[in-house]
Formats: C-alpha cells, sequence, structure tokens
C-alpha cells in the first residue's frame, strides 16, 4: 500500500498552501491549463468571472466541471448555448401549477443557473437578448427577479466560453465587460506535453481530501479577511503609469473602447489583486499581483499585444525615466561651456528654496515628518499649502488602515471624522509652517526630500563640473538601488501561485531590457569621469 504524502492527511496550514493542493488537485491529467485553473480558482475565492477563448476539445468545460468539485456541497450548472436556447433552458421553467393556482409567473429554479454556485455557459454570444439582460442582473448584483420574488443567487463564479469574442456593434459590451479575466485556452503546444497526453491513460481523480474542501464558512472567511489586504507603493505608480499609457494608446487608436477600462473593472480588478496577495500569505498588494490584470485589460485581440507593453513598460516606468534624466544630465556635462558654464556655485545653491515640490510624497497626499519622537509619522501636503506661520490647531493620530501615524489641521468648515479616517489614539497638536517642514507643538520637524535626481536641470547646469558629476553618480546610486529594491521585493523567487512561467517571461525579457539601459549609462558615466580627471 503507497505511503500516503503529508498533503494527504495533514489540514492545511494557510490559505496559500490550502489553495496550491487544490490547484495540483484539479490538474490531473490536464496538460498547460494549470494557470487557466488557478485563475479559475482565484476568481471564484474574489467573487469575480471568466471568459475562456479558444477552439473546442482545450478543456474549457473541464476547468468549470472541476472547480464546482473543490466546494463543499458545491451545485454547478452547465449549459451550451445557442440561437435557439430559451430562458427557461438557462434560469427554469414557468411553474404550471403556481401560475393555475396562484396566478403567479415564477420559474422552478432548482437545479438551473440561480440556484448553482459554479455556472459554465459555452458559446455565450449565441445567447438571445432575454437571457443577457438577465445574466447582467443576475452577474451584477447576485439576485434573480422571480416572478414578484427576489432570489439571493449563491454564484461564486461564472466561466463562459467561446472560439470567438463578441461581435462588434451588437449591443455586447455590457455583458463582455463583466468578464474580468480573460484567458486564452489553446491547443497543447509543448511536443513533450503532446506525447505525455497521448500515452496517458484515462483514469478517474484521486478522491479530494475531506479538509481540502472550502466551505461556506472558510469561503467567507477568505472574503472577510483579504479585505483588509492594503496596496504597495509600487504598486500605485505602476497602476499611476498603466492608465496613462492605455490612455495614450487610446488617442493614437481613435478606438473609444479597445483601451477602455471602466471604473467598475478597476474596483474588480483591485478585489481581485487583494485575493490574490491574500492566498498567497501577504498583508501588502505587489507588483505579481498586479501583473495578473495582463489577463483582465484587454478587449480585443489586436489590443493585447499593447496592453503587455503597457504592463511591462508601467513596472519600469519611473527607473527609465530616471535613466533619461541621468542621461540627459551627462550630454550636458559633455557638451561646450559658454562663459558662465564653469562659474562656481556654492553647495547650498542646491536647495530649491521652501517650496513643497521640493519634499518627497508618500501615497500621494502626505510628507514624511523627519525624526518624530513618536515614530514614522506623515502630514497632509493638502493641509501642509493651507498653513502659514500663525500657529493653528490640529490632530494627531494613527490610521488602522495605512498603519501610519498621521498629523491633519483641523480647518474651519470641515469637521474631522474619525469614522472615516480609521483613526485612533487621536491627540490635539498645534502647527504652523516653517522653512523646510513644519513646527508641531513648539518643536520645528524638517520633511523628507526628494532625491538628488529631481534636481532641476537649469541649477544642475550652474554646478561646476565636479559638483555635478558628483550629483550625477549619486542620482544613477539611488536609482540602482531602487531598482534592484524592487526586483529583489517583487521577482526574486517569485512565488505568485497565479502567475505563470510565460507571464514571468515578460518581466524577465523587461528586466533585461532595464539592465541594459543601466549598463550603458553606466559606462557613460565612468568614461566622463576618466575624462574629467
Amino acid at each position: 500500500m503507497a505511503k500516503k504524502s503529508k498533503s494527504s492527511t495533514l489540514f492545511p496550514t494557510t490559505p496559500r498552501e490550502h489553495i496550491s493542493q487544490l490547484i495540483e488537485w484539479m490538474s490531473q491529467g490536464v496538460y498547460e491549463k494549470e494557470q487557466i485553473i488557478a485563475v479559475a480558482l482565484l476568481c471564484a475565492v474574489a467573487g469575480e468571472n471568466l471568459f475562456l477563448l479558444g477552439p473546442p476539445g482545450t478543456a474549457k468545460s473541464l476547468v468549470a466541471s472541476r472547480l464546482k468539485m473543490v466546494f463543499k456541497e458545491g451545485k454547478s450548472f452547465d449549459y451550451l448555448m445557442s440561437r435557439f436556447s430559451t430562458p427557461d433552458e438557462i434560469f427554469g421553467p414557468i411553474s404550471i401549477s403556481r401560475l393555475k393556482n396562484d396566478d403567479k409567473y415564477e420559474r422552478l429554479t432548482s437545479g438551473y443557473l440561480p440556484e448553482a454556485d459554479i455556472v459554465f455557459l459555452d458559446e455565450i454570444w449565441k445567447a438571445g437578448p432575454s437571457i443577457q439582460n438577465t445574466l447582467l442582473t443576475v452577474i451584477n448584483e447576485h439576485i434573480f427577479h422571480n416572478g414578484g420574488q427576489i432570489m439571493r443567487t449563491p454564484m461564486k463564479v461564472l466561466i463562459a466560453a467561446s472560439n470567438e469574442l463578441p461581435a462588434k456593434d451588437e449591443g455586447l459590451e455590457a455583458l463582455w465587460d463583466r468578464f474580468l479575466m480573460r484567458m486564452v485556452s489553446n491547443c497543447i503546444e509543448s511536443d513533450a506535453s503532446f506525447f505525455k497526453m497521448l500515452r496517458s491513460e484515462q483514469i478517474g481523480l484521486k478522491p479530494l481530501p475531506e479538509q481540502f474542501y472550502i466551505t461556506q464558512e472558510l469561503y467567507d472567511k477568505w472574503q472577510s479577511e483579504s479585505r483588509a489586504v492594503t496596496m504597495s507603493e509600487s504598486v500605485v505608480a505602476a497602476i499611476k503609469s498603466l492608465r496613462k499609457l492605455l490612455s495614450n494608446y487610446e488617442k493614437e487608436d481613435g478606438n473609444q473602447l479597445r483601451y477602455y477600462v471602466s471604473d467598475r473593472r478597476w474596483r474588480k480588478a483591485y478585489r481581485l489583486m487583494q485575493t490574490s496577495a491574500y492566498l498567497n500569505g501577504r498583508s501588502e498588494i505587489n507588483l505579481t499581483d498586479y501583473l495578473l490584470l495582463i489577463h483582465s485589460f484587454w478587449n480585443d485581440d489586436e489590443s493585447i499585444p499593447n496592453v503587455l507593453n503597457a504592463f511591462t513598460s508601467s513596472l519600469s516606468d519611473s527607473v527609465t525615466k530616471s535613466l533619461s534624466k541621468i542621461d540627459k544630465s551627462i550630454k550636458q556635462i559633455m557638451a561646450p561651456q559658454g562663459q558662465q558654464g564653469e562659474q562656481t556655485v556654492q553647495s547650498q545653491t542646491i536647495r530649491r528654496g521652501s517650496g513643497s515640490n521640493e519634499f518627497a510624497e508618500y501615497d500621494y497626499f502626505y510628507y514624511l515628518v523627519e525624526n518624530y519622537p513618536s515614530g514614522e509619522t506623515y502630514f497632509s501636503k493638502w493641509d501642509y499649502s493651507a498653513l502659514n506661520n500663525q500657529p493653528k490647531d490640529g490632530v494627531r493620530y494613527f490610521d488602522s488602515k495605512r498603519n501610519k501615524n498621521i498629523i491633519h489641521a483641523l480647518m474651519p468648515g470641515r469637521p474631522f471624522d474619525a469614522a472615516t479616517k480609521n483613526a485612533s489614539n487621536l491627540t490635539k497638536v498645534k502647527i504652523q509652517k516653517c522653512n523646510n517642514g513644519v513646527i508641531i507643538d513648539g518643536t520645528p520637524y524638517s520633511f523628507r526630500k526628494r532625491s538628488n535626481d529631481s534636481i532641476s536641470p537649469e541649477l544642475m547646469q550652474r554646478l561646476p563640473v565636479y559638483q555635478r558629476i558628483s550629483a550625477v553618480q549619486e542620482s544613477y546610486k539611488t536609482c540602482a538601488a531602487e531598482w534592484e529594491a524592487q526586483i529583489t521585493e517583487n521577482w526574486v523567487d517569485s512565488n505568485n501561485i497565479f502567475l505563470s512561467p510565460n507571464d514571468l517571461g515578460l518581466i524577465k525579457k523587461m528586466i533585461r531590457e532595464v539592465s541594459e539601459q543601466m549598463k550603458t549609462i553606466e559606462v557613460k558615466l565612468n568614461n566622463v569621469v576618466m575624462m574629467i580627471k
């Protein structure tokens, strides 16, 4: 008798271990579909929907059937759509007895979509308008209007499939927008996997150990706890960059829908990233969770290459911009100098005055108060702009959502709402503006400054050559250190269980390109140093 593995006898200790075991179990006898299975499971836990694009015979329906099996007492509904499909076949037949005896127009929903946990609809775009309109209500609000009765649907995920994308200008855009994740299910590509599939024996699934079922109680627990996951600053920066890049593509293309991402989709994408981070054992969304959205934000096959490029560019946007500034500074150093090019400027002239644009920004809304005795403390940059040299009332508190100490000014006509700010440990303080920072309860504190790469080109040009080279070297070191930290934090030994080798291949290519760019800049900088000596 074969010895049982530990995973088959022990209860999973973490959500990550649990999900990993389920993915492994669902992937039995299936080749090159591990990521689709993993993402389908992620969508089910997050409460989002999945569309699979691919030809017949590529295991699309199998994904849904196995997904249903991991939910304790889970119910499923599968249907192959055609243009002749009727609402009765999807939502249940009309109850003749209720219509005859009580004059009530109600459907018998047992065994049909309204009572299913996992739904699979093949060839979904062939459904008629009456089915599509009802689906929109079920997907949006998780309710089904059954005559005069409103039913809450238990549906965790709707998996739809087709060998084509929705036809344009036929009113399918609203339904298409409801599928957050969109993945391609192709035939087996690898020769090794193909022949392994041919030679494999058709045997049944191994039984799923009882402890690995997802109960409703566990499902609710995962959903609740995952909502506490926060988002890292690197992801915030990447999202800002991505929105601009997609907007630029949209303007260049002229197609208002090809690169359009609705606010609803962004909100759902955030929820999916939270769930991914939680199931991977993290309390913060990182860039590996963000990368999953490459399977979400394309709207047609023509947009896929540009969407992939936008994602990889958004991940390296900050470093490439910094490198571009450094390269420009190197060229300026090597350019012929005018009569004032070598004028000596005291190091104090590097300071750009006391304007707020010299301060480093955090979460887009705060400055960091240096050396504050209560620990890491942030000051609202909008409040700072309204301060003057006269003391004003303020409040210091702990923001449990951001996990930071925050200081806000108390403005007339704008009451402080502690609940909306997740505030605890409130303390009143006196605040007023001062040079390079703020005075809090009579003690001056400076705000953290931006790094050297933020020095304006005009000021850089006014420095003597040796100071300019030193500033550029420092900028390069800062840029390189920040890039290495991002790679280490997100991509070294990346173990996001929902990413595929192909997804990570995009990242490896991007990292190689940035590394080559950094090497080029480093060579230029070293050459300039050698020439000046």
